[in-house]
């Protein structure tokens, strides 16, 4: 199994000079110049609005967002909003289960927090997919910025055409 991919200034292997080269600027190319053009699509619900709006001004700079990751990225927003919902609903539900409990009254209450407890685990995988697949993750950025400097320096490369 290879290692997780790190960032050329956490690497200590040895590489060529060529090789760090490719790395830093492939990982320079994750810059931009211009900003992101993203716009939130209609329908959109106030929290994920917010949520879009919040992701779009940290990510501002780096090259991740295109518009082809605009229904991805909404996906995403989506499901930030729908797991601030469900743990809101949990409280609830866990503020209900102790005020049950001094009611000896609790199987009702835990059999809804656990059933919502699930619900909000498997959005949580999801929204981690999501996050690695978008490249809102440390490893997901520096796994592409590998795979940059390893396109770049592929020599073979221009001997087989497209």
């Amino acid at each position: 199994m290879s290692s997780a991919p790190k960032i050329l200034g956490n690497q200590s292997k040895h590489t060529t000079q060529a090789e760090k080269q490719a790395r830093t600027d492939a990982e320079k190319s994750l810059t931009r110049d211009d900003p992101i053009k993203l716009k939130a699509p209609r329908g959109f619900s106030k929290p994920a609005k917010k949520y879009w709006d919040s992701i779009l001004e940290r990510v501002e700079g780096v090259d991740l967002l295109d518009c082809l990751d605009q229904e991805m990225f909404m996906s995403y927003c989506q499901q930030l909003a729908r797991r601030d919902a469900l743990n809101a609903l949990c409280e609830k539900l866990l503020s209900d289960a102790v005020k049950a409990d001094n009611d000896k009254a609790t199987t009702e209450s835990t059999d809804k927090l656990e059933s919502l407890l699930t619900k909000i685990a498997a959005l949580e995988r999801s929204l981690m997919s999501y996050a690695d697949k978008l490249g809102f993750t440390p490893q997901s950025r520096a796994r592409l910025a590998q795979k940059r400097a390893a396109a770049e320096l592929d020599p073979d490369s221009d001997l087989f055409g497209d």
